[in-house]
């Protein structure tokens, strides 16, 4: 009996010495947890700040953007008011504001700007709006027979398409063969 009683006590001092090792290896995770955690919180609020900094950056690019564009439009506004105040219904008005559309168009351009003018090619769905469609034999179908309006690109991404008159063949029905009456 005495050798059970020393077995438990053997047992007893073994499961006390695992007891222990786990309550040790308990709180190592416990403090390595809450390392983590609050890695993880400093991370979430770095990565937040980073967000509201992009989204600021983002912002003063486009102002700055915005700026540049504002400033080369702005000399074009000047020779507008200059022109307005010299109109006068002569050849030399409609000149000047001739002068300033182009100067207006080059300034456009150098920023990316592609006008659309179709004139006498074909009908694109993804560049042009069919704005009046005319039976035509003397055509090709979906020939561009008048530009309404010019549409224009910005670097490749439609802006707004050109409005044409679009030639499509003549219907060959009769009156009367559909039940027109």
């Amino acid at each position: 009996m005495s050798e059970n009683k020393e077995k438990k006590i053997v047992d007893k001092k073994e499961d006390d010495a695992k007891i222990k090792e786990l309550e040790e290896k308990l709180k190592e995770c416990e403090k390595r947890n809450r390392e983590l955690e609050g890695y993880a919180k400093r991370l979430k609020a770095s990565f937040e700040n980073f967000k509201r900094e992009a989204a600021e950056e983002k912002q003063r690019i486009i102002k700055n953007a915005n700026e540049y564009l504002i400033g080369k439009i702005i000399t074009v506004l000047d020779d507008f008011d200059r022109a307005f105040e010299n109109k006068d219904g002569s050849t030399a008005f409609v000149e000047g504001v001739e002068k300033i559309y182009k100067k207006l168009l080059r300034v456009l351009e150098s920023e990316g700007l592609v006008v659309i003018n179709p004139e006498g090619g074909k009908f694109d769905p993804f560049e042009h709006e069919a704005f009046e469609k005319v039976e035509s034999e003397d055509h090709e179908e979906y020939a561009i027979l008048e530009v309404v309006e010019k549409g224009y690109k910005f670097h490749g991404k439609v802006l707004k398409p050109a409005k044409v008159k679009v030639a499509v063949k003549p219907s060959t029905s009769v009156k009367g063969e559909r039940g027109d009456r």
